[in-house]
């Protein structure tokens, strides 16, 4: 794992005087320091060595304005991520965050700043600056002018459009062959496109598609930007929470942190004691488990023992009131999640005093958070604050007396030494509720074992009387015969409730993207036609896919006809005689290389822009192909008249030298 960490040495990025940065890289245990080096050298280097991670204590220090700093996030590698070590929205001292995790630096050297900032990173300290959305804007576009014009204006212009077209084909093909979710807009021009647009849902790194350009058309690949900039927590750490807890058929759960910041609020029905233990422990470390209601009920109190957590209780049931007045400033959806809310703030505001002395009292090196999770426990202040600054001695030694110029103890050991206790009880208590899990549980099979007996007394009972009933046997075949029925009825309707949802399904994608539906048929058959008609309803005005065109005979063509259908998009070669016969029954047939299939959620889709120009240049082709077969036919009588005028001439000449040999012989 390679880390940067680099700190502005000289200059800044708005002065006149061009910046230079001090750069420690940390590649497993080995480390290189670079100093003074340019911006443009650091941007050079984090581009050829391309490192997981870039670590700051303020990005700013890159770039003179937030244009300039999202230009610069478009340069670096996809897979580098820019980590600003002391926070996003409410950023940390850079010395406190360094003292909390046992690092000491001196401040006016800018690569101990630099290598500070590169191992607070490698402890998952900071936050991750995103300026761009999960999903890529692909744009596709005339790389030349179509100027003026002349007399080949239209040809030009044409050649252009057609390329960008044909780069935007491309792209879907791969986008398509990635199995990646995109939406196209596209602007049409003369012979093609002007314009198209791809909106990829996902991000940079996953969209393997270069840009680049060719003699008329470019191609630009792009991370769509967010309107600002957003923080992520480089990894998320588990803190206190305060959990309010409101059981029942519906259960409420609330969570807020030490500060009194809403975490997560969920109402659900039919939750389990180990659901909510799961959502909790998702979501923190419990502290406090607080209820609106006395006294308290069981599932609080498991919960409680669970995590061993401190318990609020109200003493009395709280006022709806005053649980509106509580949850007004956060929001609800419902009383169960108001009742929850109105707990954990109960609990909060009883120690709210506590935490705000706790902030102000707390040394630099100390987490307030450990030293709060102290006091609700019992501890003093004072006290609390002694457990992470003094560690107790050993047992059966007195306290040794610090040294003068000792160094202070490491906070990390004795939050450790804090946390292996709450765990070590909080591994009792779970053992506890284990050992009463397990009696209820053998009680449980107890029950079971009476129950299971007491059936198979039932069953021999039954048994005898079906033998000496003969009645009942009957009953029992009938049964068995509904059942058979029941269960061919019931496949039949998942199957019926299947295709009303794939058919809902398209007529959603319909209506939001404006393409037009294709009903597909497998092959050039009777039987797939007649399968494709039982399952997708082919009626009068539809589209069809013909996704095997080989094949197939009239009668099959006959009934597309028969059904009304309005067109048919053919993959794969059709015969050149079917061809003929679906043009003499007047059916538009089109490839799939005239018009792009796309298919969503495995829907096949057209553009209606496509067919509509596909649908003109048949009835062209029609119109001409008529003409062609009337000129045929005209030309077929008239050959044929000129025969039978032949034939006519040489009956006539034969007849006038019959008359003639005839007239010789009399003389």
């Amino acid at each position: 794992m390679s880390i940067f960490g680099v700190d502005i040495a000289s200059g800044s990025p708005g002065s006149r005087r061009a910046p230079s940065y001090s750069l420690v890289v940390l590649e497993g245990d080995a480390t290189a320091l670079h100093h003074m080096i340019s911006r443009h050298k650091l941007i050079r280097m984090i581009r050829e060595r391309q490192p997981e991670i870039v670590a700051m204590d303020n990005v700013h220090e890159l770039a003179q304005s937030h244009r300039d700093l999202i230009n610069l996030l478009r340069r670096l590698p996809p897979s580098t991520k820019l980590v600003q070590v002391t926070g996003g929205d409410r950023p940390e001292s850079l010395v406190r965050l360094a003292r909390w995790n046992g690092i000491t630096f001196d401040r006016t050297r800018p690569l101990e700043e630099a290598e500070a900032s590169a191992r607070l990173a490698a402890r998952g300290v900071g936050a991750v600056v995103s300026a761009f959305e999960d999903k890529t804007l692909i744009k596709v576009s005339r790389r030349r002018s179509l100027g003026r014009g002349g007399w080949s204006q239209n040809r030009y212009t044409r050649k252009i459009h057609g390329a960008v077209m044909a780069m935007a084909r491309e792209v879907e093909k791969q986008l398509r062959e990635a199995g990646l979710e995109y939406s196209l807009r596209t602007v049409e021009g003369l012979g093609g496109f002007t314009r198209a647009e791809f909106v990829v849902e996902a991000t940079r790194d996953k969209v393997h598609i270069n840009p680049g350009y060719s003699v008329d058309a470019q191609l630009k690949v792009q991370s769509i930007e967010r309107p600002a900039l957003q923080y992520k927590p480089l990894l998320h750490r588990r803190g206190y929470i305060i959990v309010g807890l409101d059981p029942g058929t519906t259960t409420g759960i609330a969570a807020l942190n030490l500060r009194g910041e809403l975490v997560d609020l969920i109402s659900s029905r039919a939750m389990s004691s180990s659901d909510v233990i799961e959502w909790i422990a998702a979501r923190g470390r419990s502290l406090i488990v607080a209820t609106d209601v006395s006294p308290t009920p069981g599932a609080v109190e498991k919960v409680k023992r669970a995590f061993n957590a401190v318990l609020f209780s109200p003493g009395a049931d709280m006022a709806g009131e005053e649980k509106i007045a509580l949850g007004r400033e956060v929001g609800y959806k419902n009383d169960h999640e108001r009742d929850a809310l109105a707990a954990a703030l109960s609990a909060f505001r009883k120690y709210k005093n506590k935490f705000i002395q706790v902030e102000k009292k707390a040394p630099a090196e100390v987490d307030p958070d450990e030293i709060k999770a102290l006091v609700v426990r019992g501890y003093s202040i004072e006290n609390a604050i002694a457990e992470f600054t003094h560690p107790p001695p050993a047992e059966g030694r007195p306290a040794a007396p610090a040294a003068s110029g000792a160094p202070a103890p490491d906070p990390d050991t004795a939050g450790l030494r804090q946390h292996i206790q709450q765990l070590s009880e909080q591994v009792k208590t779970l053992r506890t509720y284990v050992d009463e899990l397990r009696a209820q549980l053998a009680e449980k099979d107890a029950d079971l074992q009476k129950a299971i007996e007491r059936l198979d007394r039932l069953k021999d009972k039954t048994s005898r009387e079906i033998k000496r009933d003969h009645e009942i046997r009957i009953r029992d075949k009938e049964i068995g015969r509904l059942r058979s029925i029941l269960r061919s009825e019931r496949k039949y309707t998942k199957k019926l409730k299947r295709t009303v949802a794939a058919r809902k399904k398209a007529e959603r994608i319909e209506e939001v993207k404006g393409l037009r539906r294709l009903k597909p048929v497998a092959a050039f058959s009777k039987e797939a036609v007649l399968a494709a008609a039982e399952r997708y309803s082919l009626a009068e005005g539809d589209l069809v896919l013909l996704e095997d065109s080989s094949g197939g005979g009239k009668s099959t063509a006959e009934m597309f006809r028969e059904r009304g259908v309005a067109a048919i998009v053919a993959e794969g070669e059709m015969a050149q005689a079917m061809q003929e016969y679906f043009l003499d029954l007047g059916l538009p047939v089109f490839t799939s290389s005239e018009i792009a299939v796309q298919r969503i959620d495995g829907l096949p889709f057209i553009q209606p822009e496509e067919l509509e120009a596909a649908r003109e240049r048949w009835e062209v082709q029609q119109k001409a192909r008529q003409a062609r077969l009337e000129a045929e036919k005209l030309e077929s009588l008239f050959q044929d008249y000129k025969v039978e005028r032949m034939k006519e001439e040489k009956r006539k000449k034969r007849m006038k030298m019959a008359e003639k040999m005839g007239a010789e012989g009399y003389e």
